[in-house]
């Protein structure tokens, strides 16, 4: 690839266009990409979602060589560290004559959950996991998709049409994904 193709972006029809367009299994994967991302912060994952599509049908400019759905996700990655960082930086004003109670709620106030550092490695761990998991499956497709399903949630009658398969299939096709899983980490994943 040369460097005016580095360079070119998607015009704004274009991601417009795209985004319109998106599968089924497509937008699925931008809903659990944005749940992922969204945990933990605080953004609801639909405004997360919402917000990367505004903000590409905006300006963002999307290389021609990036599809729309990973120019996608990594949009909601940067948003949703944007919106984790302004929570850790706030800052908690107390007057100087506020009574020892407020002061007290005021040490309070910042949430006590992971910091940055430890959100960091828990969400390092979950990558490390999900792709082994996957690995697991590198030679199926189908397999794969049902095991990224069953990690983000999906169940039945929605993971089984994102499948294409019969219900007789999807069962038996599930199993097999599970056996697969048990048999790799019959003691579950350890980090």
């Amino acid at each position: 690839m040369h460097s005016g193709q580095e360079k070119a972006g998607r015009s704004r029809d274009d991601i417009a266009k795209a985004i319109r367009e998106l599968t089924p299994a497509e937008l699925i994967r931008l809903k659990k990409v944005a749940g992922y991302y969204a945990a933990g912060r605080p953004i609801w994952s639909t405004d997360l979602l919402q917000e990367a599509f505004t903000r590409a049908i905006d300006g963002r400019v999307c290389p021609v060589h990036v599809t729309v759905v990973k120019f996608l996700a990594e949009a909601m990655r940067s948003i949703a560290h944007g919106e984790g960082e302004k929570v850790e930086n706030r800052l908690v004003l107390v007057s100087a004559g506020a009574s020892s109670e407020v002061a007290r709620q005021a040490d309070a106030y910042p949430d006590h959950g992971l910091n940055a550092e430890q959100r960091m490695v828990s969400d390092e761990s979950v990558v490390e996991m999900r792709k082994a998991i996957l690995g697991l499956f590198a030679d199926d497709d189908i397999g794969q998709i049902i095991a990224e399903g069953m990690m983000d949630g999906l169940e039945g009658e929605e993971l089984r049409e994102l499948c294409g398969l019969d219900a007789t299939g999807y069962n038996s096709k599930r199993r097999l994904v599970r056996r697969r899983i048990d048999n790799a980490y019959p003691e579950g994943w350890k980090l």
